[in-house]
């Protein structure tokens, strides 16, 4: 993580004295962590000719800090001089925060302050935001529905899984959104499940979706309630679309989304192939569509684990809105658990999911790879199929992308419980100047 350092200084005056007042510093954009010190001279010692040593008090100076738009974090006297500000967990005494760009303020209580006033010094710490992978799950139930595991248990799971984020879907229910508990490690994503006899929806990244009742009867009274959910900021993602029993029967191509969910856990391999085969007809018709897959969990059962299949992202961070512009964006791929085969892509500073010129040249990296294994580079022309040796974990290659539509990666691996799926799929690289 890259970090830049900031240092400036505020001289209290005497006059100041018993008085608050801000001292304000800019943070720059794409900030993860924030570390702020303070140092002045608290003591004054003084010896005399007798031997004595007298310690005296003669700055006091307490500690308050305001985000941008003057938005309170938090304060801790005096009796801390260095604190940290995050997202994730912050100092005691200061609030969980993103780190927004702008004009913050240290609030600079002078408590106490000497004749000839009182130099204090900060410094200010920007940990960077450098794009990472997380890997998580974005279906599962608790017993906020029809699950058998509680919020606390599940994010148990989840990081014992070494999981980075979950997204919470209980069935037409988003009380729970309101009661998600802090787990060192994990981001714990509001979201439900818009269930319906026509078909089943992910709501995901908002705690309220919608004010009024989930229940719908029309057309018009769906896409009103998904037009609703994306003005709290949701996401809309068709779950399952080709389940025989629970299918998505009001139509993919009249329905207004976000994301198709690929691969569910909870399906047939076959009707997930289903899926994933007209996905891949849509991307040959020149459509832009990103996927995710979901483990749709209910209970800890044989063979049933959340994040099978798991969705990886490549995210700024791993803030609920950083994972979330990651997973509308496609910039991830998804795998048959944790523990599966691993994959990046770059072109000219774009990633999975982005759009590139026809000039450019990607270049896959995949790791965690056994003997075996079939890498497939997919596109609109053909397949391009790299076998893997033995003893083989690594695999880099490039392609061209001169006269394609879309370029994506599959991973083929045999004994495992993905059936007709790929071990791996991921988002493809569009070409730019093609219709979306």
């Amino acid at each position: 993580m890259g970090t830049k350092e900031l240092i400036f200084e505020r001289v209290i005056k005497k006059e100041e004295e018993g008085t608050y007042f801000p001292v304000e510093f800019q943070v720059p954009e794409h900030v993860e962590e924030l570390e702020l010190s303070y140092a002045y001279t608290r003591f004054e010692q003084r010896e005399y000719d007798n031997g004595e040593t007298v310690k005296t008090e003669v700055n006091i100076v307490d500690l308050g800090v305001c985000a941008a738009g003057n938005r309170y974090i938090g304060s801790s006297g005096s009796d801390r001089t260095h604190i940290v500000i995050s997202p994730y967990g912050s100092s005691q005494g200061f609030a969980p925060s993103e780190i927004e760009p702008g004009t913050w303020s240290v609030i600079a209580g002078a408590y106490k302050s000497k004749e000839g006033g009182c130099r204090v010094e900060y410094r200010v710490v920007f940990h960077l935001k450098q794009r990472k992978l997380y890997r998580g799950d974005t279906h599962i139930h608790t017993i906020g529905s029809d699950g058998n595991l509680s919020l606390e248990e599940l994010a148990l799971t989840a990081r014992k899984e070494e999981l980075d984020y979950v997204v919470i879907t209980d069935h037409n229910n988003y009380a729970q959104n309101h009661q998600l508990p802090h787990m060192e490690g994990l981001t714990m994503i509001p979201g439900c499940e818009w269930t319906h006899y026509m078909g089943h929806a992910g709501i995901l990244g908002a705690k309220r979706p919608f004010d009024n009742p989930f229940c719908v009867n029309s057309r018009q009274e769906m896409e009103r309630k998904f037009a609703e959910a994306r003005e709290q900021g949701a996401i809309v993602v068709l779950n399952h679309p080709f389940c025989p029993s629970c299918g998505w029967r009001w139509g993919m191509e009249e329905t207004e989304y976000n994301l198709v969910e690929v691969w569910n856990g909870a399906t047939p391999a076959a009707v997930n192939r289903k899926c994933l085969d007209w996905w891949d007809g849509k991307l040959k018709e020149g459509m832009r569509i990103p996927v995710i897959g979901g483990s749709d969990f209910h209970r800890l059962e044989y063979g049933r684990m959340p994040a099978s299949p798991c969705t990886c992202l490549y995210s700024w961070s791993r803030t609920e809105k950083d994972l979330m512009e990651a997973m509308a964006a496609g910039h991830g791929f998804v795998v048959y658990g944790p523990e599966g085969p691993m994959a990046s892509g770059h072109a000219g500073g774009k990633i999975f999911g982005d759009v590139i010129s026809p000039e450019e040249e990607v270049h896959f990296h995949f790791w965690k790879l056994r003997t075996g294994d079939e890498i497939r580079l997919i596109s609109d022309k053909g397949e391009e199929v790299f076998e893997v040796g033995s003893c083989v974990t690594e695999f880099r290659c490039s392609h061209k992308m001169q006269g394609l539509k879309y370029l994506r990666a599959e991973i083929k691996r045999r004994g495992i419980p993905a059936g007709e799926m790929p071990a791996l799929l991921t988002n493809p690289f569009y070409i730019k100047g093609e219709e979306a």
